[in-house]
């Protein structure tokens, strides 16, 4: 398996925490893959202007 590793801002440490305590996400890897999964097309429409629908 080929891997990728990101680097968090130590600013936006406490926000990961938060949701990975609220959901039962056991890593910042696994909220990672999760976001990017499940929110990438979204994320990358509304960066182009094309909102969310």
């Amino acid at each position: 398996m080929n891997q990728k590793r990101v680097v968090l801002d130590e600013k936006y440490v406490p926000k990961a925490e938060e949701i990975i305590n609220q959901t039962g996400i056991h890593t910042f890897s696994q909220l990672f893959t999760i976001l990017l999964v499940n929110y990438g097309d979204t994320l990358v429409r509304s960066l182009k202007g094309g909102g969310d629908n």
